[in-house]
């Protein structure tokens, strides 16, 4: 493989970690919001993204703490 080829990989890499990480702060934020806005109960949120009660309750609860720390 051409030194050119492997840092262009590298690059697109951490490229797409980036996407993956706003993506996944995006998806928090707006399950909080639809939690807390009463539009979905955390257990309907379980069962659509698979994940337990406990975790969707804990991304919850970091949103809502984050907000309060940058408002």
């Amino acid at each position: 493989m051409a030194t050119g080829t492997l840092v262009a990989k590298i690059r697109a890499h951490k490229t797409a970690q980036e996407r993956l990480e706003q993506a996944r702060y995006e998806l928090d934020v707006e399950i909080a919001r639809a939690v807390n806005s009463g539009d979905w109960q955390i257990i309907d949120v379980a069962e659509v993204t698979g994940w337990s009660r406990e975790t969707i309750r804990a991304i919850v609860k970091r949103v809502n703490e984050d907000a309060k720390r940058h408002s």
